[in-house]
């Protein structure tokens, strides 16, 4: 598999361009030819070394020098390269096919494509000679300095210290939130389970996991006959590692075993741990194959014996753990509270040490460290050591953590921990993490336009077998897998639809990314010097900072601007863009693309929430155009250049505007296209839904239906025609939306049925009269989102039939039966159900939906009252999450205080311990009444009182009376 690099710069999609232009159709000059020849076998040459590189942590200033040439060099090749293919291209249109052709007009006209075709290829000779010479230079000079000769020599290239040596020896008074963590692992460990278990902790770097391991080692090492504690590196010293473990369990062989081989040691092991119930910790695991070497040293015996890990990778995690009584354990960040208190501790040496002027900046910087308790303790201690505690210090600081972590040394121990994960990534990974330098802090980033912009760039590899965009899904699940990213939106099948970058690791890939002059960024709180070479990324993230003077635009390939309008330079001075982003761009209109003809290399535009109007013509000279992304915007109609974009994959429309784009006449002619989303089918034309059947490649399809009248039989017929030649097609996804009661029951006709079908959404205010019919044959179904009138038998069939359904979201119309029964049979994998019936409640029998993570369902408080609010939840063995929606309606106070005392006992005795959440419907009139009782007993209770009192006056009155007269008679 081939793959791009930030250290290789664009080597990968030069090698395949650099092999096209040698190919017949461009039919070089023999100097060129042979020029370009040399330069491929020199850049593959200086790719393999490049690679090499790019896994050493430090390379010296000499180093670093050569390998920023080597990437200004491939990146200048590739743009001569696509200068010249695209010049080829516009002269080599055919001619004219008028009568006219043989005439004076025709020969000129072939005069001028001929000079300009012989002015490209000499353009180019020359360039290509130039680029040669550079190629030589910067070889030799690598050869005379013998630049990275010393780097894989022994001793070299290593860390200064371990960066965990303080967290092993910390005091455990010292430590902060770390009780609730320790207490559940410690519960695991403490349970009635014989066999050997594994509980793996799992995370990003700097979050505690070794600390964890160490405060859970000291808390229950004391009841295990054996224990030992041991790091793996990343570069697994299996001897050493045997070692070290052997050393805790058998002290008297320590003088015996320097002399032994692997194979001894691992003997020796198993045999004093084989018959002892021991608690083995091996901390910082890197690989499954690290993972299955230590495993072998440790014996599966019956003695309630316990292992330990914790490791950055959750596929090396998972792996720790195969069997079902083994655990991962996720480990969270620091809360709020805990944040503060250990940030305040470390500065002031108290919790409540803060001054009132430092707390605003005290959050601002605790935001940063999102929670980290590495990143914590190293600001803190950087704050700590200042004389003097000033606001500005602390201010100048937050504006500038990412230098901060580059060049002082109180942060040294940060960076390493942060550049050990860095490093550790394959050579391709690391260009698309560092990508993500475009983005400000705390940007919630789309899993998918982001890997579009990867693969405009040229990132992505090729595998065999696997579609560019699997590949580059792949490349995104690999960075949350090894926690470098952090994943949102997990829907039911597990994948994440978006990601966030901790701001410490931020700050990280910032730094790199503008030392190997991967990105400029403009604005935001890194603000970069002037860029050391040609401008290549350029992310302007806030004003109101301008463009240096004099800084050309011309080698930009991405630009990122979700600024004002007015900041954005014009397009004009781009010419080689790859990928523009200007989603939230305020201001922006039609005229700023009055130039966009000019981007002869954009692959990706997103327009999203710029709210502009109107696409100009223009936009049809983009034809190497794959993603178009116009959400939330005003467009409501595309230019018909647009049909003639033959690379085009994807356009994206809707948002919150509810997709009122109309369908451009020839779509049909797009048969690139992969995904369509927020068009408007009754504001189309017939001609246009029947093209839509054309699309072979559609995989995703987003309609919306508008058609406010009582139902538009043309649009009906052809949209169902549609239906019935997608479904032989590859569609997998499938949505329509509608904000109107219109009739939509020819769904139900969908013939042939779309076998690859993989999600089914309905969002409308309409009710299906039934389960359609053909959902019965969709064994890819794992989405279904339906509105039905009334659900019966046969419709309740179908749905737990299906052999891959994940999530149902299920909305029925009221009033139905009371209840609903889930019986013990079906829904074999269902993970996530969604259910909403305002008068039904589901009730769940023995082994009903085994496999139920997440229940969203609704309960009408008074229906549910005669079956004592028993849902059957406990049978649920699943769950991990229950919302419910309880609609109170008629119900008094003790009822659903009866409910809620109902539901929160299951909840309390389920073994899982689910999440819970309730949300009462039609409180308000049951307030009142219970306001309005409280106000009249109230009343009722000072009237009593002034009554009392009154009496009490009285009695107190007489017996002074009763007193004066006695003393009277006495006397």
């Amino acid at each position: 598999m081939e793959h791009a690099s930030a250290a290789g710069g664009a080597m990968v999609s030069l090698a395949a361009k650099l092999s096209t232009v040698l190919g017949p159709k461009y039919e070089l000059m023999a100097g060129a030819r042979t020029d370009i020849i040399f330069l491929r076998s020199e850049l593959e040459s200086m790719h393999a070394f490049l690679e090499k590189l790019s896994t050493v942590q430090g390379p010296d200033t000499q180093v670093r020098c050569w390998m920023k040439e080597v990437r200004e060099l491939a990146y200048d090749i590739e743009d001569s390269l696509d200068e010249f293919m695209h010049r080829v291209e516009a002269c080599g249109g055919p001619a004219s096919s008028t009568h006219c052709s043989s005439s004076l007009m025709g020969f000129a006209g072939r005069i001028k494509r001929l000079l300009s075709t012989g002015w490209t290829h000499l353009r180019l000779a020359n360039e290509i000679k130039g680029l040669k010479s550079r190629t030589i230079e910067i070889s030799e000079r690598r050869s005379r300095y013998k630049l990275g000769d010393d780097i894989w020599m022994p001793g070299t290239n290593m860390m200064a210290a371990d960066p965990r040596i303080s967290v092993l020896y910390a005091d455990a008074p010292d430590l902060v939130g770390i009780d609730r963590p320790a207490g559940d692992i410690e519960n695991w460990l403490s349970d009635e389970t014989s066999r050997l278990k594994v509980l793996s902790i799992v995370g990003f770097g700097g979050l505690g996991k070794t600390t964890l391991a160490m405060e859970v080692y000291r808390r229950v090492g004391g009841r295990f006959s054996c224990r030992a504690f041991a790091a793996v590196s990343q570069k697994l010293d299996m001897k050493k590692l045997l070692k070290d473990l052997l050393s805790q369990v058998a002290q008297n062989e320590v003088d015996h075993m320097d002399n032994w081989e692997e194979g001894q040691l691992i003997r020796k092991l198993r045999e004093c741990l084989l018959n002892k119930r021991y608690l083995i910790i091996v901390d910082d695991v890197w690989s499954k194959s690290a993972w299955e070497k230590v495993q072998c040293a440790l014996p599966q015996n019956n003695q309630y014996s316990r292992v330990l890990t914790t490791t950055r990778i959750e596929s090396v995690a998972k792996s720790c753990c195969p069997y079902p009584d083994d655990r991962v354990y996720i480990i969270e960040p620091l809360d709020e509270f805990h944040a503060k208190v250990l940030f305040f501790k470390r500065i002031f040496g108290h919790k409540d040490g803060c001054p009132p002027q430092l707390n605003k900046v005290s959050d601002q910087i605790l935001k940063k460290c999102c929670g980290s308790p590495l990143a914590i303790i190293s600001i803190a201690s950087l704050l700590a050591s200042k004389p003097v505690m000033l606001k500005e210090q602390w201010e100048k600081l937050l504006i500038s953590i990412g230098s901060a972590l580059e060049n002082n040394p109180d942060l040294e121990g940060m960076k390493q921990i942060l550049s050990l994960s860095y490093y550790d990534l394959p050579y391709h990974l690391k260009t698309c993490l560092l990508y993500l330098s475009l983005y400000p802090e705390d940007s919630k980033i789309e899993r998918d336009s982001l890997i579009q912009q990867w693969i405009a760039e040229g990132f992505i590899g090729i595998e065999r077998g696997l579609s560019v965009e699997d590949v580059a899904e792949g490349y995104f699940n690999e960075l949350i897998n090894r926690s470098m990213v952090q994943p949102m939106d997990i829907k039911s099948d597990g994948r994440a639809h978006a990601c966030r970058v901790h701001d410490v690791m931020l700050e990280l890939i910032v730094s790199k990314a503008l030392e190997e002059n991967f990105i400029t960024l403009i604005g935001g709180n890194s603000v970069a010097a002037k860029p050391q070479g040609n401008v290549r990324r350029l992310s302007i993230q806030s004003g109101p900072q301008k463009l240096q003077e004099g800084m050309s635009l011309q080698h930009v390939r991405s630009l990122h601007s979700p600024v004002k309008a007015h900041l954005v330079p014009p397009l004009s001075e781009f010419r080689v863009l790859r990928v523009l982003n200007l989603e939230g761009c305020q201001g922006f209109s039609e005229d700023h693309l009055k130039h966009i003809s000019v981007l002869f290399q954009l692959k990706y535009l997103s327009l999203r929430g710029t709210w502009i109007s109107i696409l100009p013509p223009q936009i049809g000279d983009l034809q190497t155009l794959e993603a178009l992304d116009i959400r939330d915007t005003n467009i409501e109609e595309l230019p018909g250049t647009i049909t003639g974009l033959v690379q085009l994959k994807y356009i994206i429309s809707g948002g919150h505007t509810w997709g009122k784009v109309k369908l451009p006449d020839g779509i049909g002619s797009m048969m690139s296209l992969r995904a369509l989303s927020g068009f408007d089918i009754c504001r189309s034309s017939t001609n246009a839904v029947h093209e839509l059947g054309n699309l072979k490649s559609l995989t995703e399809l987003a309609i919306n239906w508008t058609d406010f009248t009582s139902g538009n039989i043309k649009h009906q017929k052809a949209m169902l025609r549609t239906l019935g030649k997608l479904g032989t097609s590859n569609l997998q996804s499938f949505a329509v939306c509608s904000r109107n009661l219109g009739s939509l029951d020819f769904f139900d006709s969908w013939s042939p049925p779309p076998s690859r079908l993989q999600k089914f959404r309905l969002s409308a205010y309409y009710f299906l009269p039934r389960v359609p019919r053909w959902m019965a044959s969709l064994c890819n179904l794992i989405y279904i989102n339906i509105n039905i009138a009334e659900l019966m038998d046969e419709d309740m069939h179908i749905l737990r039939e299906l052999p891959s359904l994940l999530h149902l979201d299920l909305w029925l119309k009221s009033p139905q039966k009371d209840r609903i029964v889930i019986h013990g049979v079906g829904f074999p994998y269902l993970k996530e159900l969604e259910f909403s019936c305002e008068g039904t409640s589901l009730i769940f029998e023995p082994a009903a939906l085994p496999k139920l993570e997440r229940l969203q369902t609704t309960v009408h408080v008074i229906r549910a009252r005669p079956y004592s609010y028993q849902f059957g939840i406990e049978h649920l063995t699943s769950l991990r999450r229950i919302d419910i929606q309880a609609f109170c309606g008629s119900a008094s106070l003790s009822d659903i205080e009866d409910f809620e005392h109902a539901i929160i006992t299951t909840v309390k005795c389920h073994p899982n311990q689910p999440r819970m959440n309730i949300k009462k419907c039609g409180m308000n009139l049951i307030l009142d009444e219970k306001n309005k009782r409280e106000h009249s007993q109230d009343n009722n209770l000072k009237k009593e009182d002034r009554s009392n009192e009154d009496v009490s006056h009285t009695n107190k009155k007489r017996r002074i009376q009763d007193i004066k007269e006695h003393h009277v008679s006495n006397a």
